[in-house]
């Protein structure tokens, strides 16, 4: 956490660090938010915060609620190449902007995923995660936080065994 301070002139200060974080250049526009005693301050909108890849519409189960079921396209994988220009844009960018690895597929599908993270993660970005959970083995954990993962989220349909059987076709809850 992080204090600000008002100073003589009515204006709100932070510290470098707080407004390279928001992208806050002087004279940036933002939308202030009042809710009771909170006031949300919403970064610029030209400020990019977060980019979504999706290493592979490749999923290792056939859920019953996943709309790949009604999807016609090919599967596929991203190529080197092209995570290769989805960094270089992220580098371009101060500061850098969330890498969320997620979409249709599970990420941990594609066998080039721990390395893109710890890639993402070395040009300086927060980096994020979502799975289903079932191809989280201990070493491969172990690999994401090596390679630097700030957070993971993890998808779970069904609070019973039976539920979640019934909805993640191949898989039994963890």
């Amino acid at each position: 956490m992080e204090w600000g301070t008002i100073d003589d002139e009515g204006r709100l200060v932070m510290s470098p660090e707080m407004r390279r974080s928001l992208g806050l250049e002087p004279g940036a526009r933002m939308r202030l938010e009042r809710d009771g005693n909170t006031i949300r301050l919403h970064r610029p909108l030209g400020h990019l915060a977060k980019i979504y890849v999706e290493p592979t519409n490749g999923c290792n189960l056939d859920c019953v609620t996943c709309f790949r079921n009604a999807w016609t396209s090919d599967l596929g994988r991203m190529s080197d190449a092209t995570f290769a220009a989805v960094l270089q844009g992220v580098t371009a960018i101060d500061p850098p902007p969330t890498v969320y690895f997620g979409g249709i597929g599970e990420p941990l599908f594609h066998p080039r995923t721990v390395e893109w993270v710890a890639q993402a993660k070395a040009a300086g970005a927060r980096v994020e995660l979502i799975t289903n959970g079932t191809l989280l083995t201990e070493k491969r954990s172990r690999q994401l936080i090596d390679a630097g993962l700030d957070l993971l989220w993890v998808s779970i349909d069904g609070a019973s065994p039976e539920s979640y059987a019934d909805v993640r076709l191949g898989a039994e809850l963890p």
